[in-house]
């Protein structure tokens, strides 16, 4: 069953080429990631903390871990979602220079092992576990019972192996056998996580018996995967099961990276999430899985489950909608057990509305400069961009939730006002279709990064402290350049408290980590060592 989304994507940005040379200024500061160029970008640190949890070496709620590096001061790691801590070094390090680090926890228990790294300019990236020592074990399991019952298998004078790209064809190894039954074990802690595994099991290593199903695939996570076959794929207890889910659209509206991101399956037959992931093997973004499920579940009622992007529940398809429903049947009567869908049920051959994102505000944020409204459209249907309508509006606050709407400001360009001294813009969006049902998309808004100035500035200088934020929204960090080197950073959430401190950056950029806090708005504060102050949205899903 093969899916096709073909929307129509158009990019539409209004650049005001009459914008004082300033602005051209502002572009080349943005780019300049550090005013020393024999320093790195950035270091970011991923180091997991499982095992020191279960060996009770670490207690989360009570201890804090810390990156102890030469000729830095200790950093203290962010907590995330699967004992995953995270810190990032903005600039701190001489290019070519080799540092030696440790983590430690609190001030008292340091790792036994010893780590160095070379700094380079640009982005680096460390993923480490705890003392190097790893708790990604994928067991692999094959049963061998109805290979043996059938005469392909001999348990007595036959072996099992597993060939794949987790090893050499030469150096396949043997599997063990489980106690006394004919199931067999192999056991791997060098799998890179994240990594795509494929293989296949075969009886004897030099004679043959390779089994004849395609390639079987995995995805390794950072943590235990039990993976349970049988051989051939033969079991009188269990039938198979297809899960079809089109990413087409949301890869072509970058929703979607399909060289980082990854498609899973969670629902009551896999306790709500396990390693049931999808794979585009044909590269047509129709994902795929097949499962061979027990036919208890032909008698104990439908499956019920939702597709989720990065094994997420908080980028799971169909928010705030029931879950999708299958009746699981016998197969005997060349009846498959499929199920198809596109993703967040996005199908060309159903009208649906137009999308907007990517809003954004461009501009000087001063009296007299124009500003200008950009946005991408995106429509399903495959229908251009018909007369999409646009609003600006005052917001008293930088969340945009007390706006009044500017009379006659209904372009996608505005002149800022003296009205607006001290207020927030706020650029609306409603996409239109050009034809067909004419369908109207939801509006979208973005706030202005910071509130309107008084005062013009000079060829050398910024209106806006913050001159970019990104991704936002986020989900795993955050990413904030400025104008003028920035001395501290804070994150607020909707109740006024501040959820997250970074002091003493000296750096027009900064990343900072934000998986550990619960999805939402917040505001984000840069402030610089002369007391000036910028403020932005920041969305985390």
């Amino acid at each position: 069953m093969n899916l096709f989304i073909r929307p129509a994507i158009i990019r539409r940005a209004l650049l005001m080429m009459a914008l004082v040379p300033a602005v051209f200024i502002l572009f080349f500061s943005l780019n300049a990631f550090s005013a020393n160029p024999d320093t790195t970008g950035f270091v970011s640190f991923r180091l997991n903390m499982t095992r020191a949890v279960n060996q009770h070496i670490f207690v989360p709620d009570s201890g804090y871990v810390y990156l102890i590096m030469d000729s830095v001061e200790p950093l203290r790691l962010l907590p995330g979602p699967g004992n995953i801590y995270t810190a990032t070094l903005l600039d701190r390090l001489d290019s070519g220079t080799v540092y030696n680090y440790h983590f430690s926890i609190n001030d008292s228990v340091p790792e036994t092992v010893r780590r160095s790294l070379k700094a380079l300019p640009g982005v680096m990236s460390v993923t480490a576990w705890w003392n190097n020592e790893p708790l990604n074990v994928t067991t692999f399991i094959v049963n061998m019972r109805y290979a043996a019952q059938f005469g392909m298998f001999n348990p007595a004078s036959d072996s099992v192996y597993i060939v794949g790209t987790m090893n050499p064809l030469a150096d396949s190894p043997k599997m063990q056998r489980i106690d006394t039954t004919l199931s067999y074990s192999y056991v791997d802690t060098l799998l890179v996580p994240g990594s795509v595994q494929k293989y296949k099991y075969r009886i004897n290593a030099a004679t043959g018996g390779m089994e004849y199903t395609t390639n079987r695939i995995v995805r390794i996570p950072d943590t235990l995967l039990t993976v349970t076959s049988d051989f051939n794929n033969y079991n009188p207890a269990k039938r198979l099961m297809t899960f079809q889910c089109d990413m087409g659209y949301y890869v072509k509206a970058h929703h979607f990276d399909i060289t980082a991101d990854y498609l899973d399956v969670a629902g009551n037959f896999n306790g709500s999430g396990a390693n049931d992931v999808l794979f585009d093997t044909d590269k047509d973004t129709v994902y795929t899985l097949e499962t061979f499920m027990d036919t208890a579940w032909i008698n104990q009622g439908p499956l019920s489950f939702k597709f989720r992007i990065n094994g997420n529940w908080n980028t799971a398809e169909l928010t705030g909608k029931p879950n999708r429903v299958y009746a699981f049947h016998d197969t005997i009567n060349q009846n498959p057990n499929i199920f198809g869908c596109q993703y967040n049920n996005l199908n060309p051959s159903v009208p649906t509305a137009p999308w907007a994102y990517d809003v954004n505000i461009q501009g000087l944020l001063i009296i007299n400069k124009f500003l200008s409204g950009t946005y991408s459209y995106e429509n399903v249907n495959g229908i251009p961009e018909g007369i999409s309508s646009y609003r600006w509006l005052r917001s008293n606050n930088a969340l945009g939730t007390d706006t009044t709407f500017i009379p006659s400001a209904t372009k996608i360009t505005y002149v800022v006002d003296t009205l607006d001294i001290g207020k927030w813009l706020v650029f609306e969006i409603t996409p239109r279709a050009a034809s067909g049902d004419s369908a109207t998309g939801n509006p979208v808004r973005v706030v202005s990064s910071n509130s309107i100035s008084a005062w013009d500035v000079g060829m050398n200088e910024h209106g806006a402290l913050i001159t970019r934020v990104y991704p936002n929204p986020a989900s795993d960090y955050v990413t904030v350049e400025s104008g003028k080197e920035i001395d501290q950073v804070a994150l607020i959430n909707y109740l006024d408290q501040e959820v997250l401190m970074k002091e003493n950056i000296g750096s027009k950029s900064t990343r900072f980590e934000v998986g550990s806090l619960p999805a939402g708005l917040y505001l984000l504060r840069v402030s610089t060592k002369s007391g000036q102050r910028g403020v932005a949205r920041v969305m985390k899903y």
